[in-house]
């Protein structure tokens, strides 16, 4: 069914274009234009297509387990569960002889609180206090090893390839697994800085029975948690996890193991599986979006009076080249849910063929090409960023410039427009044109995603990004459902145009 269009045409020239999207660089049109064989005194215009709803809309989770080794998680939001997996080695045979005859034996693990990520300004205050009593299912796999010297051992465990771990550990079975409570708790400004918890006393059994070097792995769950707590990994060099063993109250291995290898596992607990929704974080889900070509190339014809697609010689079409083009669809933060109350950028990425990316070989597939995205000025100053979703506004705009510019190249294929979109980082920088980490020169008035207003002053340093994921989940049904409308910018090479 052909959709209907309100096609709106705009003459930009050159330098109006300049100012508009290439504000960091004057002669960066020209520069554009003059790199592509095209003069720069070729008309650029822009053209509008309102009505444009997806073909199709595919969902893809992220279930792959994550590493942890630099940030670790633990516990239940936006419907996932985060699952923390230690990889550990040991061996020390004089104290597992103590602890083999101990009566008072036992084992715990020190987990060290992300003291950034909670003392940082721009976590939620709202979020703390918090004091959960929190059931944790504790399993694990017990390996032992009394022929080779443990140097032996150690290394032929750590030569398994990370992705090979990880791949096991879908395929997760357990030698056994028992149920802990552990308190989480954090206070403003608090100076705790570990969680302790005890491990189950059906595993403190089997460590007695080690004889020579053990290999062990433990798989944290907390599926009922009412939020998700974030601790240092293995990568840490002062506060890295650590399995505490003692045979009495005195008694402890010495020196403490530490895992030397930790992941994340995440179950999706999402009951529809093929509704328009994204998580963030540590997970990479991705959208990824079709759009018709008829409404499209009907539109082009319309404006040029040509006819589209071109089909003459190799049938690439280079009578005109996209210089920028935007995707803007409806959007409901009400659907979403986030944990710092910040905005957070969607990322946007166009399949394009591979003979675009210079470093593949392939010719007849296509590829996904992360969009560079450049700044409005003054939409910017006015409305802020419009790549944002937890922020003003009812729309979400997208730039997809190399995909459009693919797409009407190469339309006579039969092809049709096709884009990811997933959830990136916390922005900081909501109404800044900065875009970057920066030093700040003079006294500056910033104000946040929530209003407030602080004033950064010389050599301060005012970032792009906040440095830590949100595990965010966004329904996009709503962008799904409703028309979008596509912004081109087009030079011509057409003759009677020059």
């Amino acid at each position: 069914m052909k959709t209907t269009q309100l096609i709106v045409v705009t003459l930009l020239c050159s330098m109006a274009l300049t100012s508009c999207l290439f504000d960091s660089d004057d002669n960066g049109l020209e520069s554009w234009l003059s790199d592509r064989g095209l003069p720069n005194s070729y008309q650029v215009q822009t053209l509008t297509i309102d009505n444009i709803k997806p073909s199709s809309v595919e969902v893809n989770f992220d279930m792959r387990p994550k590493s942890a080794d630099v940030n670790a998680v633990l516990g239940h939001v936006s419907n996932l569960t985060h699952d923390l997996v230690f990889d550990l080695a040991y061996s020390d045979t004089s104290f597992m002889k103590k602890m083999s005859k101990s009566d008072t034996a036992g084992a715990f693990l020190i987990l060290s609180w992300l003291k950034p990520f909670y003392n940082a300004k721009q976590y939620p205050s709202d979020s703390l206090p918090f004091d959960d009593e929190v059931e944790v299912t504790v399993s694990w796999k017990l390996e032992t090893n009394n022929k080779d010297s443990y140097k032996s051992y150690f290394n032929k465990i750590t030569k398994i390839a990370d992705s090979t771990w990880y791949k096991e550990l879908t395929e997760w079975e357990s030698d056994g697994s028992a149920d802990t409570v552990v308190n989480m708790k954090r206070v403003k400004n608090d100076t705790t800085t570990a969680v302790r918890l005890d491990l189950p006393s059906a595993l403190v059994k089997q460590l007695k029975k080690v004889k020579g070097s053990a290999h062990l792995q433990l798989r944290l769950s907390a599926p009922n948690a009412p939020r998700l707590y974030r601790f240092y990994g293995d990568a840490s060099s002062t506060y890295p996890p650590s399995l505490v063993l003692y045979s009495d109250s005195t008694t402890y291995m010495k020196p403490t193991p530490n895992p030397f290898r930790m992941a994340n596992i995440v179950k999706n607990e999402e009951e529809c599986p093929e509704c328009a929704i994204l998580h963030g974080g540590g997970v990479f889900d991705s959208l990824v979006v079709e759009i018709p070509s008829e409404p499209i190339l009907e539109a082009l014809s319309e404006f040029y009076g040509d006819e589209f697609p071109f089909t003459k010689g190799d049938s690439n079409d280079v009578r005109q080249t996209v210089i920028h083009a935007q995707i803007t669809m409806a959007r409901d933060d009400s659907k979403g849910n986030n944990e710092l109350g910040l905005p957070i950028q969607i990322v946007a990425g166009s399949y394009v063929d591979s003979a675009d990316m210079r470093y593949l070989d392939t010719a007849d597939l296509r590829y996904r090409r992360m969009e560079r995205y450049r700044l409005d000025t003054a939409v910017i100053l006015s409305e802020g960023h419009q790549n944002l979703v937890f922020h003003d506004g009812d729309s979400l705009t997208l730039q997809l410039s190399y995909g459009f510019r693919d797409f009407l190249n190469k339309a006579s294929d039969g092809r049709s427009m096709k884009f990811s979109m997933r959830i990136g980082w916390p922005f900081l920088q909501e109404k800044m044109t900065v875009y970057r980490d920066t030093i700040i020169t003079k006294k500056t008035k910033v104000v946040s995603a929530k209003g407030d207003t602080t004033y950064k002053t010389k050599n301060d340093t005012l970032y792009k990004y906040f440095g830590y994921f949100d595990y965010a989940r966004y329904d996009f049904s709503t962008a799904m459902e409703n028309p979008m409308t596509v912004k081109l910018w087009l030079a011509s090479k057409r003759e009677d145009e020059k």
